[in-house]
């Protein structure tokens, strides 16, 4: 009798595991909709880029949708020469659909870029990276990635008129930030700790009168 009360113990104790288990696999389950269709372009003026030939979706934790449009060319690279040529990286489409959705922000210029920018990191983890890849890529693309004004805003009203798209990269310090990413890789930082050491590297913010 006592036996079977163990057991009994054990089916309840093996039964929460599995529905805990379970229950975080839907919080952090994939939140990409739809699938992405695209057509590789490589010519002189458009090289290594992609043709995103049906447009999808991705629903980020505050339950705000990212649409990357369709028929829209896009760099096939999310990260820069500077980076990718000095050390080994994962491919780049292991995380297609994070690249793609950054991308057409960047292009599309609707939203804030801060906000397209901090949704990369929980988008890699949603398409399956290894948390210590993710923190590393979100680590490159908070150093240089895209700036933008978004449309509509009061500078395109102003000194800005004739322009179609504000748009620029931040311009680090390589060495510290490939320094960083060692340090990403091999000491397992918090995002926080992430987001102050690379904020520190970064030396040149863009060309805009604007605090960006």
């Amino acid at each position: 009798m006592i036996l079977l009360k163990n057991e009994y113990k054990h089916l309840i104790l093996i039964s929460i595991i599995i529905i805990f288990a379970s229950e975080n696999s839907l919080i952090h389950a994939g939140k990409f909709r739809g699938t992405p269709v695209i057509e590789q372009i490589d010519t002189v003026e458009h090289s290594q880029h992609v043709k995103l030939i049906r447009a999808f979706d991705y629903v980020d934790n505050q339950g705000e949708i990212w649409t990357a449009e369709a028929n829209r060319l896009i760099p096939l690279h999310l990260l820069s020469d500077e980076i990718r040529q000095v050390r080994p990286l994962p491919s780049e489409f292991d995380y297609l659909k994070t690249m793609l959705i950054y991308h057409s922000q960047s292009v599309q210029a609707t939203a804030p870029w801060r906000d397209a920018r901090d949704i990369v990191y929980d988008a890699l983890l949603d398409e399956g990276l290894q948390e210590n890849l993710a923190k590393m890529i979100y680590a490159v693309v908070r150093a240089e990635g895209w700036r933008w004004e978004p449309l509509g805003s009061s500078c395109y009203k102003s000194c800005h008129s004739n322009a179609p798209l504000l748009r620029w990269r931040a311009m680090p310090d390589y060495e510290q930030l490939n320094e960083t990413i060692d340090w990403i890789l091999f000491d397992f930082p918090t995002l926080d700790q992430i987001d102050i050491r690379v904020d520190a590297l970064i030396l040149k913010t863009g060309p805009h009168i604007f605090a960006q």
